[in-house]
This record gives C-alpha cells, sequence and structure tokens, in this order.
C-alpha cells in the first residue's frame, strides 16, 4: 500500500512543482559524510574518494567517436563539442556500439595522444556560517549541491594497416575537497578508467579497468539500466549503423573481511615473526549483454532508440574469521540477475530528446556491485531480495526557453524475513530546470523538485510508516562561452537553493547533527563545469 502512496505523491509534486518557477535547482554527492545513511541503497556510500555520478549526454545525432573507438553518424544542429549523439546517447562508455568510420588501410602504423577532461568545482555556504552541504534524501537527488570533481584523461589513438584503430585510455579522478580549502598536500585519487581497446572492421574487443556505462539522466547525474565500474573486458559487433550488440564481463572484489576479502596473521614457516594468508577471497563476478536498434527514418533526423539489456551476477562461497574468537563462518555461494530497457525518442534538433528507462534486478544483482549487503534471508543469501525501477528524463529546447526533467520511483525490498525494516522502501523524485536563454551566452535556469522515500518501519511505538521528504526549490544564472543550450559547456554559475525538509528527513541523523535540528536548508555558491575531449563524455 505504501507503494500506491509514493507513486501519488510523486505525481501530485510532478504538478506542483512549476510553482517554484521562481526558484530552483539543486545537487547532491553520494559519499558525502555530512548526508544521512541511507539504508538499503545500492550504491556504495563511503567516504571520499567516491565513485561519483557523472553528467549526462543529449541525445541528438552527430557524427561522434565514443569511448570504444566507434563512431555514430546522423545530421545535427550542433557541433561535436556539444556531446550531442544518437539519442540520447551513444555514450563512450557505452556498450560498444555504432559503426567505426574507418581510413583506408595503411601501410605503417599512425598515432597521436589526446587529452580530455570532465570536470564541476562548487563553493557554498549554508548562509549560517558553515558549508553548503548536500540534503537529499533518496538515492538519487538533484545535482545543485554535489561535491566537486573532475577527471584528467590522457589517450593514445592509433591507426594500423588493414583498418585496425586501438585506443589506450588512461583517466584519473580528483575527489574534494581539494588543497585550497582544506590545506592537506594529499589528495584523494581514483583511477577512472585504465584499458586498451582494439576495432578491427565489426568487431571491437577491450581490456582494462574502465566505468562502461550506457545513458543516464542529467539532473539526477545518474545512470538507471546500465552503470558498470568493471575489471574485466568485453566484446562488441556492429551489424549495420543501426544495429549492434556487446558482452562483458568483469569482477569486484571488495575489502571487506566479513563478505568478500580477509587475510590474517599467522607464525611464520620459518624463523620468527608473522605473516598474512589470505583466508577469504571471493571476487563477484559480473556478466552483461545489451542489443541497441536505431529507427530513423530516411531523410530525417528524428528518431528513436531502443535498448535490451540485462546482467547475471555471482559470488563463490567462503569462510570467514572472526579474529578476537577465532571462530568461522561459512559464507554461501550467492547469485542474482538484472534484466531492463530504454525508450529514447529524440528529434535531432537542439538536442531535444525524452527517454524512459525500466529495470528489474532479483538476488545479489539488487545490490551495486561497489556494495555490500547488509541484511540476508535464513539461508544467508540475498535470495529474495528485488529493486524495479521506472525512471524518466529529457531536455526540450526552442528559441530563447529550454527545460530539463528527470524523475524516478524505486521499488527495494531486502531478503529478510522481517516485514517492518530499513531495508525495505519506496523512494522516488521529480525534477523540473526551465531556462530562459538571454542573448547568446547568458541564461537564468530554476528548478523545482520533490523527493520521498517511504520505508516499511514505523515510527516509535506508533503505527506510522517512517516517510521522509523534502521540496527544494533553487535558481542559477549563469554565463555559457559556447552559446545557447542545456549541454553546452563550460557553464559558470551562481546558485542558491532552499529545502524544505520534514521531520521523517530529520530523523534519517543523528539527533546531534544540525540536519536533524533545522528543516529548512541553504545552498548559496559559486560553481563552473566542463567537458571537453573526453572518452567519457565526448
Amino acid at each position: 500500500m505504501f507503494r500506491h502512496r509514493l507513486c501519488s505523491s510523486l505525481l501530485l509534486a510532478a504538478a506542483g512543482v512549476t510553482s517554484f518557477s521562481t526558484l530552483a535547482h539543486a545537487q547532491q554527492q553520494p559519499g558525502d559524510t555530512s548526508a544521512p545513511v541511507v539504508p538499503g541503497a545500492t550504491v556504495t556510500n563511503p567516504p571520499p574518494p567516491v565513485l561519483a555520478p557523472l553528467p549526462a549526454r543529449s541525445p541528438s545525432l552527430q557524427t561522434t567517436q565514443t569511448n570504444d573507438g566507434t563512431t555514430t553518424t546522423a545530421p545535427t544542429e550542433a557541433p561535436p563539442t556539444d556531446r550531442t549523439t544518437i539519442g540520447p546517447s551513444t555514450r563512450a562508455t557505452d556498450s560498444l556500439q555504432a559503426t567505426e568510420k574507418v581510413d583506408a588501410p595503411q601501410s605503417a602504423a599512425g598515432g597521436r595522444f589526446e587529452f580530455g577532461s570532465y570536470g564541476r568545482v562548487q563553493v557554498a555556504s549554508d548562509l549560517r556560517g558553515g558549508t553548503g552541504q548536500p540534503a537529499n534524501v533518496v538515492s538519487h537527488g538533484t545535482r545543485i549541491d554535489e561535491d566537486s570533481y573532475a577527471e584528467l584523461e590522457l589517450r593514445r589513438e592509433d591507426d594500423f594497416a588493414h583498418g585496425i584503430h586501438t585506443k589506450v585510455v588512461a583517466t584519473l579522478a580528483l575527489f574534494a575537497p581539494f588543497f585550497h580549502f582544506n590545506g592537506q598536500e594529499t589528495q584523494s585519487l581514483a583511477v577512472r578508467n585504465l584499458y586498451a581497446q582494439a576495432q578491427y572492421g565489426k568487431l571491437t574487443m577491450w581490456v582494462g579497468s574502465r566505468m562502461y556505462r550506457g545513458d543516464d539522466i542529467y539532473l539526477l547525474d545518474w545512470w538507471p539500466l546500465d552503470n558498470q565500474n568493471t575489471y574485466g573486458g568485453g566484446l562488441g559487433w556492429n551489424f549495420d549503423d543501426k544495429n549492434s550488440v556487446a558482452i562483458h564481463a568483469g569482477m569486484t572484489r571488495l575489502d571487506d573481511p566479513t563478505y568478500q576479502y580477509q587475510q590474517i596473521q599467522v607464525v611464520a614457516p620459518f624463523g620468527s615473526g608473522v605473516t598474512n594468508v589470505t583466508t577469504l577471497d571471493r571476487p563477484r563476478l559480473i556478466e552483461s549483454a545489451k542489443y541497441t536498434h536505431l529507427i530513423i527514418p530516411k531523410g530525417q533526423t528524428a528518431g528513436v532508440k531502443l535498448v535490451a539489456y540485462g546482467e547475471g551476477h555471482e559470488i563463490s562461497a567462503g569462510t570467514t574469521t572472526d579474529t578476537v574468537t577465532n571462530t568461522q563462518q561459512a559464507l554461501p555461494s550467492d547469485w542474482g540477475f538484472m534484466v531492463g530497457g530504454e525508450a529514447a525518442f529524440f528529434t535531432g534538433k537542439r538536442d531535444t530528446f525524452l527517454q524512459i528507462f525500466l529495470r528489474h534486478a532479483r538476488g545479489l544483482a539488487a545490490y551495486d556491485p561497489l556494495s555490500t549487503p547488509t541484511t540476508f534471508g535464513q539461508d544467508k543469501t540475498t535470495q529474495g531480495a528485488n529493486e524495479t525501477v521506472l525512471a524518466i528524463g529529457g531536455n526540450y529546447e526552442k528559441d530563447w526557453f529550454g527545460i530539463l526533467v528527470g524523475g524516478y520511483v524505486r521499488f527495494f525490498r531486502d531478503a529478510s524475513a522481517s516485514q517492518t525494516s530499513l531495508q525495505k522502501y519506496d523512494e522516488g523524485t521529480m525534477v523540473l530546470r526551465p531556462q530562459v536563454y538571454i542573448g547568446d551566452h547568458w541564461g537564468v535556469a530554476v528548478e523545482g523538485s520533490y523527493q520521498e522515500r517511504r520505508y516499511a518501519e514505523t515510527v516509535d511505538t506508533s503505527n506510522t510508516a517512517l516517510v521522509a521528504s523534502e521540496w527544494r526549490a533553487g535558481i542559477i544564472p549563469y554565463f555559457s562561452p559556447a552559446g545557447r543550450g542545456s549541454y553546452k559547456r563550460p557553464q559558470f554559475r551562481l546558485l542558491y537553493a532552499v529545502t524544505a525538509r520534514n521531520e521523517g528527513a530529520r530523523e534519517l541523523y543523528a539527533p546531534q547533527d544540525v540536519f536533524a535540528q533545522r528543516a529548512v536548508e541553504h545552498y548559496a555558491g559559486v560553481g563552473v563545469e566542463w567537458w571537453f575531449n573526453s572518452s567519457s563524455y565526448p
């Protein structure tokens, strides 16, 4: 019943959010330690560094080189630097789709080095003497208050005889806080891409560590369907310029001694002292398959993109050791699967598109590979856990006006037998961001959103369900050197957002936290966002 109430609440929110047309815009960083702990979320929420989600790309058509070294060709009004591709995106990290435009065979190798980057830097105050903090209550909230983040990419691309093309990509990520903020010389870093790829005719192959993703929803900074941070390899085959298939297999092994990886100290076999012995080593294996079909009538720029997608997840049995009591606990093998699809409609003009995502996951696949399940069934597995997501995203531009939209509903249940749990909940959000272009380089965007998470848990001794919700509104005056457009970058911004949170949202924080004591939060500051020549965001 509480699932039905959430859907009704979000529909009302979508109808009423335009009342925020004089204010709007908000943003989130999932790994910020000031945000509330979100029980049962399927994404990792550790202290920085965080594998922060990255921004979306619009779905107009053009000839664009993707992360897998392929290109897609179709009419578009925007230049390639606008990140416009076959709608809503044949993302560079997408599943090796589209057709490579290969030069004639060469007698000698020729290559080049390329540099690219994605980044955002924001400085904000809470207007109470402190720094501005994220205030979302759902897994994928609005992005006006997300932390600073940047990627620096260096890649080598080579063309060999017989039309063979290769690329080696290395992407380094930088996580906030930066030196000029906290004065610390150490910096949180992560390798987001380190892989090599080759294309020979219609076949593409890659091996390495990479972001391997499809289309996202920009306003939520989120990939609702295929979103892998994988350590493995893949193959892609392009049947023609409208049909492609891709498969991939990889693994993750988190340094969690109670679930995936443990080392203990034992007496060394020779001499004195101790040595480390690995007693638990069970990586999660993930396989994915993706089929993409484009429908573009002859002579038209408008069309439809259809995607069918699936994943399999497996983890072997193992044994974890309590180093205090020296007792052992058996961990059974586990598995899960996910199936889903996407339908995207695009006009091929000014980045106008609408995308719809649907996915359902069961068992181990209901949990992100970079997270560890915290509750289990009586057999100590995740069998019985399930997740269902319905999401939408889109953009519309005409003359001096544009509007971005994003939203989703998500139903998550863990595998435990308990009917009341913080690991069973329904959540969702709806976000609208209309904007007015003032001349060719200036604009004002406003944003309104509603978020709600409804738990299968009662408040205190009452029979009332715990519901965390909030309304948010913001305004973003900006300067765009590249001209008009929701996806033109760089973009220099002034930011202001106000968030009104209910009592349930405040209960997600410890009583000593100011977020548990205040019903209204402010976020005011400046920011900039850019992307250029990046394999992840072309």
